[in-house]
């Protein structure tokens, strides 16, 4: 055999048999003993034994988990990467990620060797065990979005391994393309990166509240075309945001014709960008590459006609498209007046019915991949119970997500029908909230920060039709109260030129003696005297609202009942005391619907509004912690003041459904609190409860910590909050 000729030490050799051994015993089969042998013989000269003898024992101990089939895959597939794995503890890396992947994911194992050869040409050893970190995390135990992750049909997965486009052009692109949007249209845009697709259809740009939504890359775009496309993209919605004035009711609309409208009305905002900026159809006008086809589709021939009213030199002989541009060149007196694309959009649309062509809303894509997804200028309201085609345009950016339970099955499969299909968009059947923004999360155990990896969903908290009343504790208000006021918090001025004060000031005394010796008298102000400036303290009050926070103490008062109880006392007392208040509040449902709600702002007075949106908050859901800390300090940073101090109150450690391991998101609010002190915020706790707070000294630190082991005594530890920001 190749090794006996080899000058390896005979105790490597005895090492080599004893694995040979162990796959026997391990009851692979025949076949898995057979590859290995083949390996050995063909294996490297210059590679170590230590190396083959690695790779033996990884497939018996990952054949063990998960069967000789993927154990033969292994030894079969590491035969051809082996050239890439040549750095030191290479092999090992990999190794050591494909057996942590047989024992928390078994089924995958097959999935991953399969791609091996794939993955590793784009990253290293060290990537690729990240990635299957990654993996295992954000699959949460759930076995159809694990195997999807793992065969790379996951668009997260294809993302975090650098399949593909590997720079954020969003990133790259952001400044330029807002000064492009102050130029074009005089408006200030706030961009925000779209959350990454769940299916493979092409993200489209989404206009919603005023933001601008935008993929942090368009597939197939690279380079300078990337550049482009982005620019005609902030083009055409700002086209949107000046002249799509009224949003479209859907009424009884089908999918096709609200599809066709949103193209009229696509091309009626260009036509007046193009009359005011006739330079847009150099930008424009190269993203239209439709042409003329013998075989007529519904999708095809709208891509014809949206070419056909932007491009004055394209010639189509389909009599629909011919149509579609004739409506449209006689309405030109008209293209102010939003309605007349409702009217040649449903004009278009009854005739694509009466041609029988077929059109499947679920594969629909708006094209071309510079227009937005439309979805903002329809209004979905309160729908009557008509029989219509379900709206189901491929936009994932508001799409809401498909969970599996415990056996991989989706919770809806054996849902039953709706009685009336009515038309309806996810973005607005969403009670969480909009997406506005996503957050990096620190990952410990990786020592990598994920960015982007958890998604804020913001709200208004519900009100409730009684308002929360408050607390009728007024020695307890009346002691807040004075700590506020007597707090020296804020600018100290100094007031020079005093006739009394607590030192001289020296400058007023050296005047004071020229003006004497030169003749002059004047009144003898040489004193200085500090007191306190205006106060400018913003405080952000942020309100843990997950389920255990519905536990009930010997009372009978559940800890959200104080927290709220506790909230009405500050702010009643910081308001007193002539400082900014805001409390807001957070849970969670996994890294992609982390619910932030505004329950009062900074400007708004605690009144009748918000008692009542206080007595609407419930108890649900988990506790991911670092989104929403550093959502709450991106409310801080914006606000001016001398000094801004976030409160959290919670009654446990952070948690959520797709994190099994606890340390994990503590790690990740601790470096939250970290990064937010760096940026000059105050950051302090109220932990409730005795059992459940080992982490909260860790994360907030133990001056920060204040430990409430009765929930019954947390108004007065607000006193002592304040005691703390005296010194």
């Amino acid at each position: 055999m190749a090794l006996q000729s080899r000058s390896e030490p005979i105790n490597r050799l005895a090492f080599w048999d004893e694995t040979v051994h162990g796959l026997f015993e391990a009851n692979l089969g025949e076949a898995v003993v057979l590859v290995f042998l083949r390996l050995s013989e063909q294996w490297p000269a210059q590679r170590s034994v230590d190396d083959l003898i690695a790779i033996g024992r990884a497939g018996r101990d990952i054949g063990r988990n998960t069967g000789s089939r993927v154990a033969h895959a292994l030894l079969a597939e590491l035969s051809k990467i082996l050239s890439r794995l040549a750095g030191a503890g290479e092999l090992t890396v990999v190794l050591d990620a494909l057996r942590r992947l047989s024992e928390e994911g078994p089924e995958s194992v097959g999935l991953a060797i399969n791609r091996l050869e794939q993955l590793l040409a784009h990253a290293s050893a060290e990537d690729f065990a990240a990635w299957v970190s990654a993996g295992l995390r954000a699959s949460g135990g759930r076995a159809a979005r694990q195997r999807a992750y793992f065969a790379l049909d996951d668009a997260l997965s294809k993302r975090l391994f650098a399949l593909g486009r590997t720079s954020d052009d969003l990133a790259r692109l952001e400044k330029r393309l807002a000064a492009t949007t102050v130029a074009l249209w005089g408006r200030r845009p706030r961009f925000r990166k779209l959350p990454m697709a769940t299916t493979s259809a092409p993200q489209r740009t989404s206009l919603a509240a005023g933001l601008i939504g935008l993929p942090e890359s368009f597939a197939g775009f690279e380079g300078d075309r990337a550049d482009t496309i982005y620019l005609a993209a902030v083009a055409h919605a700002g086209a949107h945001l000046i002249h799509s004035t009224v949003r479209f009711p859907v009424g009884r609309l089908k999918a096709l014709q609200l599809a066709l409208v949103s193209l009229i009305e696509d091309a009626r905002v260009e036509a007046l960008a193009l009359r005011e900026m006739p330079g847009l159809r150099r930008l424009w006008l190269p993203f239209h590459v439709a042409a003329r086809s013998d075989q007529a589709t519904a999708v095809g021939l709208m891509t014809r006609l949206s070419r056909a009213l932007i491009d004055p030199d394209y010639q189509d002989s389909d009599a629909w498209v011919v149509k579609g541009r004739t409506l449209f060149a006689a309405a030109s007196e008209r293209w102010t007046d939003p309605s007349i694309s409702r009217e040649i959009g449903g004009l278009l649309g009854n005739d694509i019915g009466q041609m029988r062509l077929q059109f499947n809303p679920k594969s629909y894509v708006v094209e071309p991949a510079y227009r937005d997804d439309n979805l903002a200028l329809w209004d979905f309201g309160d729908l009557p119970d008509a029989e219509t085609e379900t709206i189901e345009l491929a936009v994932d950016s508001v799409r809401i997500e498909r969970r599996e339970d415990a056996d991989g099955r989706s919770a809806d499969d054996s849902a039953k029908p709706e009685e009336t299909l009515r038309a309806r968009a996810s973005a607005v059947t969403n009670l969480d909230g909009l997406p506005v923004a996503t957050y990096p999360e620190w990952d410990y155990a990786a020592g990598i920060e994920r960015a982007d990896w958890t998604t804020i969903l913001e709200a208004d908290a519900g009100a409730s039709a009684k308002p929360f009343d408050l607390p009728a504790d007024t020695d307890a208000m009346r002691r807040v109260t004075r700590l506020t006021r007597d707090a020296s918090i804020g600018r100290r001025l100094r007031h020079k030129a005093q006739r009394d004060g607590d030192a001289l000031d020296i400058d007023a005394a050296i005047a004071l003696t020229v003006e004497r010796r030169s003749g002059y008298l004047s009144e003898p102000r040489v004193y200085q005297r500090d007191a306190p400036g205006p106060r400018d303290l913003a405080v952000l009050l942020l309100m843990d609202l997950s389920q255990s926070t519905a536990d009930r103490d010997r009372s009978g008062r559940t800890v959200l009942d104080v927290e709220c109880k506790a909230a009405a006392i500050m702010t009643a007392a910081v308001e007193a005391a002539n400082d900014a208040i805001a409390v807001h509040g957070f849970n969670s449902d996994g890294r992609e619907r982390v619910r932030y709600l505004h329950i009062k702002g900074f400007d708004e007075p605690i009144d009748m509004v918000v008692r009542s949106r206080l007595a609407g908050l419930g108890s649900s859901r988990s506790t991911r912690l670092g989104p929403a800390l550093r959502h709450a300090g991106s409310y801080l940073t914006g606000r001016r003041a001398f000094r801004r101090v976030l409160l959290v109150l919670t009654d446990g450690e952070p948690s959520d459904v797709d994190v099994p391991d606890p340390r994990y998101l503590a790690e990740d609010a601790r470096r939250a609190v970290q990064q937010l002190r760096r940026r000059g915020i105050d950051i302090f706790a109220f932990g409730m409860g005795g059992d459940r707070l080992a982490q909260l000294d860790r994360i907030f630190g133990e001056r920060y910590a204040l430990h409430v082991p009765r929930i019954e005594v947390l108004p007065q530890r607000v006193m002592q909050l304040y005691a703390e920001l005296k010194k």
